[in-house]
């Protein structure tokens, strides 16, 4: 009999996503996505790092072209490599249209809850989701 696998990988503790310009976009993600801001950045720094919640980053990484980690799918569907949900989906997509950032409409995805799309300034395509159910 074959034993069972152990999984021995326990979370995402931290996710990389490329920048261009780590100022605009440690401010973009700061201001709309209020994440935290872990170390001080300015124009020479090559990353951010910025705490979702304990155990969780997202580390902004500055490259030398403007690039995304978006990518399509076989069906022409363009697809995110980030989700993260959020507390009261609508208050929060109604903030970000406050701010100017391009949102999509909230989406009602039955069972599976409330989401929208938004890119960061890099073109980051980032799902944003109210949790299951509502």
């Amino acid at each position: 009999m074959t034993q069972p696998m152990v999984s021995y990988v326990k979370a995402i503790n931290t996710i990389y996503l490329p920048v261009s310009d780590i100022v605009k976009s440690t401010d973009w993600y700061v201001n709309n996505l209020h994440l935290e801001l872990l170390n001080k950045v300015n124009a020479e720094s090559t990353q951010a790092q910025l705490k979702i919640c304990l155990g969780q980053t997202i580390f902004l990484i500055k490259t030398a072209e403007k690039r995304n980690l978006t990518f399509v799918e076989v069906d022409g569907h363009e697809q995110c490599i980030l989700t993260l949900e959020v507390t009261n989906i609508k208050e929060f997509h109604e903030g970000l249209k406050r701010n100017l950032v391009d949102v999509e409409d909230i989406q009602d995805n039955g069972e599976c809850g409330l989401s929208f799309y938004v890119k960061d300034p890099d073109g980051n395509k980032i799902d944003i989701w109210g949790g299951w159910g509502h």
